[in-house]
């Protein structure tokens, strides 16, 4: 089932490669689309990343407070957690 509210595919301004992602609208001061994600790296010792996103046309995403995992079980209990706790409506 396809979740009309998410968009189909991400790019990450960064060059990394999503795996999961999770949006929401902005606004109110903030920008028009935020959001998390779980991507791939290629860069550092650590190959998976938890970020917040944001973005203002919902097509290239810029991201911010990153956690670095080595492993992407790793990765995806952070996703899931800051999922749970950072975003609206979990």
């Amino acid at each position: 089932m396809v979740n009309n509210n998410e968009p189909e595919k991400i790019r990450l301004r960064n060059g990394a490669q999503p795996i999961l992602w999770h949006t929401w609208a902005g606004g109110s001061g903030l920008r028009q689309h935020l959001g998390l994600v779980l991507a791939k790296t290629t860069h550092g010792h650590h190959k998976f990343v938890t970020w917040r996103i944001a973005s203002d046309d919902g097509v290239v995403w810029d991201c911010s407070g990153g956690h670095y995992w080595g492993q992407m079980a790793q990765g995806f209990r952070s996703y899931s957690e800051r999922r749970e706790q950072e975003t609206p409506n979990g």
